[in-house]
């Protein structure tokens, strides 16, 4: 393109803008409460049709159809973005750490072996025998099955319902939760 070509560009170019800009700010306020966003929603609508303008070329007749698209799906690409993230700050403070809500919660280990016996104690007494025997005497289900005289389909049925009902017990401890998984999975 020779130099002529290029200043005419220039000139259309901030013709354009000095015309539409606000008018295109307007349009993006439509969808964005945020006069700042928007400015700056047009404005980049406006750099990325220069940073463009050796890729293809605008007509007259279709430039502001052209620009306006591009101002509605950007303005619709930060409104899913906003979503996101407050999708996931609420995701976030849903499941953040117990110590982050309450900093005294945090637990040293006889407490959270306190904790759990107390939880224990509510336990029906078959439950709390096969927990007792499995996670903290060591023993086997079929140690386990022998010494209480029942069968092992029993002893594994006793010991997946007493770690479910600790765990809605403890539902607000999740330090203890995270505990009776380790041990479940040692």
């Amino acid at each position: 393109m020779n130099i002529e070509a290029q200043l005419d560009l220039k000139a259309n170019y901030e013709k354009l803008f000095g015309q539409y800009y606000g008018p295109f700010c307007l349009y993006a306020h439509r969808f964005i409460d945020d006069e700042d966003v928007c400015k700056d929603i047009v404005s980049d609508v406006f750099a990325m049709l220069w940073d463009k303008k050796d890729d293809f070329i605008l007509r007259s007749d279709t430039v502001l159809a052209y620009i306006k698209m591009c101002v509605h799906n950007s303005c619709l690409n930060y409104l899913k973005h906003v979503d996101y993230e407050r999708d996931y700050e609420e995701h976030f403070f849903k499941s953040a750490p117990i110590y982050n809500e309450k900093p005294d919660s945090v637990y040293s280990l006889d407490e959270m072996y306190q904790m759990l016996y107390e939880t224990l104690d509510k336990l029906p007494s078959n439950y709390r025998s096969v927990f007792v025997k499995s996670f903290f005497e060591g023993k086997n289900r079929s140690e386990i099955s022998q010494e209480l005289d029942i069968s092992i389909k029993s002893v594994n049925r006793y010991k997946q319902r007493a770690i479910e009902l600790l765990k809605k017990e403890l539902n607000d401890n999740l330090a203890i939760v995270s505990f009776l998984t380790i041990l479940y999975i040692h």
